[in-house]
């Protein structure tokens, strides 16, 4: 298997959203933030630490990279190429080969759907905003309502009873 130790500084990118790949990393040393961009800028989704693999995903099912990844710290990784693992995954049973590629495929859907809410984050000022609106438009209910008479029904005592209550 064909692996290399790779020193990465703060801020160093190790790979970005969209590339192509043919590598994952096990992260020795250090953490990076995997990113997901938004616009001009970028969501943090996850941070990865020491003993974690990132990339992997692409490992699975061999499309772009879903995001980027980039050395928070000073980060030591070991860059293991696909190649080198394609005969040791070529060897595990089909269905567990499905089932990694099932897996690969929701965590895609995932990363998706989180980028997705995060276009529609709602902020404790939009909670607040919304339940002043409610109150004013009860207020509103309750002074436009306030010469209609309402009747006022009660239940009826049953025969040999006592009323219901």
């Amino acid at each position: 298997m064909t692996a290399t130790l790779k020193q990465y500084r703060l801020g160093e990118t190790l790979f970005k959203e969209g590339e192509s790949s043919r590598s994952m990393f096990l992260i020795k040393k250090g953490s990076v933030s995997v990113r997901k961009m938004k616009g001009s800028a970028f969501v943090e989704i996850a941070r990865i630490y020491s003993n974690e693999v990132i990339g992997e995903l692409s490992f699975f099912d061999r499309q772009p990279r879903s995001a980027t990844a980039v050395a928070t710290t000073e980060v030591e990784a070991m860059e293991i190429d696909f190649a080198s693992l394609d005969s040791v995954y070529a060897k595990v049973p089909d269905y567990i080969q499905s089932i990694m590629n099932c897996v690969a495929d929701r965590l895609r859907k995932a990363n998706e759907t989180i980028r997705r809410l995060q276009k529609n984050l709602v902020t404790a000022e939009d909670i607040q905003a919304e339940a002043t609106d409610a109150e004013a438009d009860a207020a509103a209910v309750l002074a436009a309502t306030q010469d209609i008479d309402v009747p006022i029904y009660t239940k009826k005592k049953p025969e040999g009873g006592s009323p219901i209550s």
